[in-house]
């Protein structure tokens, strides 16, 4: 069981679709495209196979996937045991990893590395987010695996600051940006990671709340809720900072939800991107374009999305399953699901565009949704 506890909250993780689309209902397939549904994939649940050490975790929950291809698949989540966090897919079945520099002894003492998400740029760069921590302290880590051993990323000047990097993405395959829970923003970029910014009075959680632009663009959201005593909610104050093309940072949006967490207009909480266009989750899918806010995908809530590209992209929540396919969105409908009562569909998937893995869990075991688009 692990001995150090650390104030990362799962957030709710939003979702996007791209292009110049008004919000659609659910429709049939058109123009002759293979729909979302049984006729072309064909889905299983995967089960995480544990054959580590002989007493396994009581808990996991799967909350970030990456690959580098069908048969090279990494799966974080939280875990009751530190050896139940990292997962691989190896094509065939899902094994707990065990080779992970997970703990130790350095010069602060006995160490537990915890990890929260992962992505990559190929089978050689897998980064996983996380914590090097204490009994009560710990340092923002990100650990990198090269297709044969780990290593711990360096930092610029030497030493890790203070914090735990709870959510990461990638930037053009060559740059890594996260986030902290003492409000760094870090970069990865040459071989070294560095505090890009720091925003002051914020804690960043695990929900996606940073966006790297293909242009160079970054985008950081964040957001608390405005609280009278402990209970009452006034509402919930939302910012947007952004990282222009001359690395200069600036707040260029703020505004109050009054007595809720959602108002279905323009900027809510969390935001991501897919090559040059950023999207906000707000009772709906809003891109920005120039300074305003436009709604593409109405939906009331969601679980997690999976990104392959601008024209294939997935959302879902509890059993639901939706698709974009360049066109429309399409509503999947997958039978299997139903023999999983209390299960719901989480956090951030991956695919290749032939197969896909969802996280699938009941806040205690977590399964992996595998789907396979049909050959012809």
């Amino acid at each position: 069981m692990k001995n150090i506890t650390f104030l990362l909250n799962i957030g709710l993780v939003v979702v996007l679709i791209i292009g110049n689309i008004s919000c659609p209902k659910p429709t049939e397939p058109a123009d002759g495209n293979c729909p979302t549904s049984e006729a072309c994939w064909t889905w299983s649940i995967d089960t995480l196979v544990y054959d580590g050490p002989p007493l396994p975790p009581g808990q996991i929950n799967i909350q970030s996937i990456w690959g580098s291809s069908a048969h090279d698949v990494w799966a974080v989540g939280t875990s009751d045991d530190i050896l139940g966090e990292l997962w691989h897919y190896n094509g065939s079945r899902w094994r707990v990893v065990t080779n992970w520099p997970y703990n130790g002894i350095d010069a602060g003492g006995s160490y537990l590395n915890d990890v929260y998400a992962v992505t990559g740029f190929d089978s050689a760069n897998v980064f996983l987010f996380g914590i090097h921590g204490y009994d009560t302290t710990g340092t923002d880590n990100v650990l990198k695996w090269n297709g044969q051993q780990w290593s711990v990323l360096p930092w610029v000047g030497g030493s890790a600051p203070r914090g735990a990097l709870g959510y990461g993405v990638k930037q053009n395959n060559d740059k890594l940006w996260a986030v902290s829970t003492t409000g760094q923003v870090v970069k990865y970029a040459g071989g070294f990671l560095s505090v890009d910014t720091v925003i002051i009075g914020h804690r960043f959680t695990t929900a996606p709340v940073i966006a790297a632009l293909d242009n160079g663009e970054v985008y950081v959201n964040v957001f608390k809720d405005s609280l009278q005593g402990d209970t009452l909610l006034l509402g919930r104050i939302t910012k947007l900072y952004r990282k222009d093309f001359l690395g200069q940072w600036s707040l260029i949006e703020e505004k109050f939800i009054a007595g809720s967490y959602e108002d279905g207009n323009g900027l809510g909480s969390g935001v991501l991107s897919i090559g040059n266009h950023l999207f906000t989750t707000n009772r709906g899918l809003w891109e920005r374009i120039g300074n305003s806010w436009i709604e593409r995908l109405a939906f009331d809530n969601f679980g997690g999305s999976c990104l392959v590209s601008e024209n294939n992209m997935w959302i879902y929540f509890k059993h639901e399953l939706w698709h974009f396919n360049g066109k429309e969105w399409i509503r999947v409908d997958i039978p299997l699901l139903n023999q999983y009562s209390g299960y719901a569909l989480y956090g951030e998937g991956w695919s290749d565009g032939n197969e896909i893995f969802i996280g699938f869990h009941n806040g205690g075991t977590s399964y992996i949704l595998h789907g396979r688009l049909k050959e012809g």
